[in-house]
């Protein structure tokens, strides 16, 4: 049974969640609650000894990193597209995902770290140093994503793939994190699409219920 180990309100969980939901694909979820600290709890870190989710276990396969949790989902349905088989089309996805992790997120994740999880973790203000960098950071980046977004209905063309997912999953923090996306009309544009899929709503939702 395939098994999917993540914090939905997470982006990292939530990209993650939103595809399987997506694809419909049977999965059991088991939440890892970072606000008990479940991460480093011995019975999962066993399965990501990173002490960090999301993570997919598959039989005695285990795997994490989000991104590679994506590919590896796509590769289950190959024929729907979501990771083309051709060589130029796989690279394109790939390269945006590459992107996403070393660039896109990082930067997001400055501002979501400042602005939203210091405060819900009783760890003080805001650095405003911090809060400079992640807001320079974020507008570099969403400058090359929004350019690469005119014209294009998803991020790899007329086709929606799992880089759309991974590029759009930190931005499901834009309020809490504040981040500054009110300038980059197309990569409004397009979240908007994203978030109109009924498995956006769906692990929203999953993000959003009280946990015991």
């Amino acid at each position: 049974m395939l098994t999917i180990h993540a914090f939905p309100s997470s982006p990292r969980g939530f990209k993650v969640l939103s595809f399987a939901n997506h694809i419909a694909i049977p999965y059991e979820f088991k939440l890892v609650d970072l606000t008990k600290g479940e991460q480093t709890q011995p019975g999962y870190v066993a399965i990501n000894p990173n002490k960090r989710m999301p993570s997919l276990t598959d039989g005695n396969f285990t795997l994490w990193e989000s991104n590679a949790i994506l590919v590896y989902l796509a590769t289950l349905k190959p024929d729907a597209g979501f990771l083309p088989a051709d060589p130029k089309g796989h690279a394109d996805v790939l390269r945006w995902m590459f992107w996403e992790s070393c660039s896109f997120d990082p930067a997001c994740a400055i501002l979501i770290f400042e602005n939203f999880v210091k405060g819900f973790f009783g760890r003080g203000a805001p650095d405003p140093a911090e809060v400079e960098k992640g807001t320079a950071q974020f507008n570099k980046f969403a400058g090359v994503l929004d350019a690469h977004l005119n014209g294009r209905k998803w991020v790899c063309g007329d086709s929606l793939t799992i880089a759309d997912f991974s590029l759009a999953a930190p931005l499901t923090m834009t309020e809490g994190g504040k981040l500054p996306v009110e300038p980059f009309g197309e990569i409004k544009r397009w979240y908007a699409q994203m978030a109109a899929l009924p498995a956006w709503a769906k692990t929203a939702a999953m993000a959003a219920r009280p946990t015991a």
